[in-house]
Parts: C-alpha cells; structure tokens; sequence
C-alpha cells in the first residue's frame, strides 16, 4: 500500500504532500459526511501501523520531490493520531526538509496527554469540531461509544493551552442537521472557550458516506460565519495553477482518487496537467472499469471501486 499521496492542491494548505498514516477506514468516528467513506474499524485503540514503509516512503519521495511544497500532511483513510509512530513521523519530516507539518484530525484523541505530547512537533494542526451539542454530536460523527462532545472540547482547550504552534479548527456546516440558530449559538459558544487561531467553515462539496449530509449554498456560509463572529472564514475553493510538462500515467490518477473523491478540475490541479489531458485519461479509465464516476451537487467525481464495498462495521475498544 502507497503511504504518500500527492502534492495536491488543498484549500486550507496550498500544495501538500499527504501521509497516510492508518489503514482505510481507521476511525474513532463514522462521520455522515466522510469522503473516504464509511468506517469500517471503528477503534480508540492506538497502534504502530506500518511506521517503517512510511518513513522509507516519505524519505524516498523527499530524496526526489516532484514539485515545490507548502505542507506535508499528515491525515489519510481514518484518524491519524491512532498511529503510534505519529511523533516519530513527525521527527522524520522535520530531520529530512524545512517543509512545514500539518495534522489534519478530527481531534477526538487530544484529550489523552500522550496524544497531545506527540503532536507537539507540528508546525499546524487542524482538529475539527462539527456540533456544540452532545446529541448532534453524535448524530453527525457518530463516534466510538466511549467518545463525547465534553471529551472532544477538553482535548481541544488542552491543545490550545500546550501547544505553540497555529489550531486552525475545521466545522464542517450541513444542511438541517447544524445549521439552525440553537445549534450554532452553542457551537459559538464552544468556539469562544476553545479560541483557536482560526475557524474555518466547509460543506459537503464532496460525496459523502451518508445521504442525509447536504451541503449549504455560499451565501448561507457567509451568513454563519458573520454568526459565528470573528477569525471565521468559509474554506475556498483552490486557486487555477500552471499545468507542467509531460504526460501522466493511468497509476498517477488511479492513485490520486483512490482515498477521496475528485473532480477532473481537482485532479488537474494537482497533477499540474492540462485539463483536456486529464479528462481523457478519466474517461479511458471508467470505460474500463477502472474507476466510478458520480454525481454530486451537480459535479461529476471520480472515486475508486473499493470505496463503494459495503462492509460490516468491527467495533474496537
């Protein structure tokens, strides 16, 4: 299995290689709204998941970097910080290139001390918070049953207390399930004693696990981010970049898509290709049942196979 997935264009990190540090679909939450797909290991158990490919992956990409970088990411197909290697991980990256480190998680493991000591050698960490109430808590991220709201936003203001380095903390915003005045007022709420450096609102642009997460309109963002109050920003959408030289590869594509969803716009920027280019490669690759292509909010995207297998959930203390 590949580890380093990218450089892609992100909206919150510019071009970010990605490190996928847990097998698909690791969690301690089966979010609604998960573009990975559904969890199928739902744990709180940490453990050491292929720490040595990683870094004998991350170190060989780094020797030879393909383009110029703004992150190196740690995030992938489940939760992050369930992997044991995550400070050493971390080292690596800081030993090997001036590079910055981000932690993309959904934060649901800061309230362990160990956790939190671990993550320190980041540069960004990027937890999310989607509810200020215990019960859409758990309708939205549908956690691990040992997980709560309260233990969430204790992890989150220990975070901001011990750590020196920039919380950018993501809510992801849904249609008829946060979006009302009582469930902002007390995610506002939560946002005030948290105080990170930065909110950053995001929708459902992508598919999702579940039907019942829909996206808000822009104008509807905009109205919750002036609610929400100050150092909150709707994420944009990633700037158009010079296409590189050369052609790629049917593996290229199939290995860019095979964590999340894309558009073709989403692989070209990533790629660097010309979008005609990447267009006929997508085509090429559905017709021979290589890849998926779905409609959402009005887009086509382009999603592996296995993302679609529908598995029995393991529950893991």
């Amino acid at each position: 299995m590949a580890h380093i997935f990218g450089p892609v264009p992100s909206r919150r990190l510019g071009r970010s290689l990605g490190v996928d540090l847990v097998p698909p679909k690791t969690c301690t939450y089966d979010c609604l709204y998960c573009e990975v797909g559904p969890t199928t290991h739902l744990t709180l158990k940490r453990r050491a998941y292929r720490v040595e490919e990683i870094l004998r992956e991350l170190k060989g990409y780094l020797e030879h970097p393909s383009q110029p970088l703004d992150f190196i990411t740690l995030t992938g197909s489940g939760e992050p910080t369930l992997n044991l290697g995550l400070n050493e991980v971390i080292g690596a990256v800081k030993a090997l290139t001036g590079v910055k480190v981000a932690v993309l998680t959904n934060g649901s493991l800061l309230y362990r001390e160990e956790v939190r000591r671990e993550i320190r050698g980041a540069d960004v960490i990027l937890p999310s918070l989607d509810a200020g109430r215990e019960e859409t808590f758990r309708r939205l991220n549908r956690p691990h049953p040992r997980l709560s709201l309260a233990l969430l936003v204790s992890g989150l203001k220990a975070l901001r207390r011990e750590f020196s380095g920039a919380v950018w903390l993501e809510v992801m915003l849904l249609k008829g399930l946060n979006d009302g005045e009582e469930e902002l007022t007390a995610l506002r709420d939560l946002l005030r004693q948290i105080s990170p450096d930065l909110v950053q609102l995001n929708t459902a642009v992508r598919p999702v696990a579940d039907s019942q997460a829909q996206a808000l309109d822009l104008a509807e963002m905009e109205a919750i981010a002036g609610f929400l109050g100050p150092g909150v920003e709707v994420v944009a959408q990633p700037p158009a970049e010079r296409a590189l030289p050369g052609e790629i590869t049917d593996e290229e594509v199939l290995q860019m898509v095979a964590r999340r969803p894309m558009t073709a716009r989403d692989l070209a920027l990533a790629l660097g290709k010309p979008l005609k280019q990447v267009d006929r490669i997508l085509g090429h690759l559905v017709s021979n049942g290589r890849l998926a292509r779905e409609v959402h909010q009005g887009q086509d995207f382009y999603r592996s196979f296995p993302a679609f297998r529908s598995k029995e959930m393991n529950l893991h203390i």
